[in-house]
């Protein structure tokens, strides 16, 4: 589990900030709207250029590109391809792993199993219901075993009874595969549940 560190960083709307996420921690991320929440992330998952260094222990991480990083990203569009199975969407992640297809098959469904929708696994994210779509994209974020996990607002959506199921089986699932995690929320509640310390962030400053 690698520690999370952002030196200096900055881009038109962001910072510049310093932070530090220990290894396996979770932390929330509240602030209003245009705070720059969702630009920390992608900054994080090699989304956005920027000044500044973001490394993963120590390694520096800002020329690495996006799907050369432990990271899984999952934002609250998810993002799912309209015209392909959810397997396939999931399978989508591995395409730059060095497997053979069937072992980026067997590991997509290993990944739709722990994350309870492998019955869905031929389905169509329009044929699926809201808390089924947000399974399948948290299976895309998940298939490559991430380190680092970011979640931008993905359970907003929801209805209450689906949002605080889904927090208890992402909860489980950060602690059952070892992740460092942060996640963007307007939601105090969420932010209870699912992480370990809170940060805010106001203007693109944290404070």
């Amino acid at each position: 589990m690698p520690a999370l560190f952002l030196d200096r960083v900055a881009n038109a709307v962001l910072g510049p900030l310093d932070l530090r996420v220990g290894a396996g921690e979770a932390v929330a991320v509240l602030g209003p709207s245009g705070a720059g929440k969702s630009t920390l992330l992608k900054i994080i998952a090699g989304l956005l250029p920027h000044e500044g260094d973001v490394r993963f222990d120590d390694r520096v991480m800002t020329r690495v590109p996006a799907h050369r990083r432990a990271v899984g990203y999952m934002s609250q569009d998810l993002h799912l391809f309209p015209h392909l199975s959810v397997e396939q969407n999931v399978r989508l992640a591995l395409w730059f792993d060095r497997e053979a297809a069937g072992e980026r098959r067997a590991r997509a469904r290993e990944t739709l199993a722990l994350c309870a929708i492998d019955h869905r696994a031929t389905r169509r994210p329009a044929t699926l219901s809201g808390g089924e779509r947000q399974r399948a994209a948290l299976a895309r974020a998940l298939a490559r075993r991430p380190r680092v996990l970011l979640l931008d607002e993905p359970f907003g959506s929801l209805d209450p009874a689906t949002r605080r199921t889904l927090w208890t089986e992402v909860g489980a699932l950060r602690q059952r595969l070892g992740m460092t995690m942060l996640l963007v929320t307007h939601d105090p509640e969420e932010a209870e549940v699912l992480a370990d310390r809170t940060i805010h962030l106001r203007d693109g400053r944290l404070e």
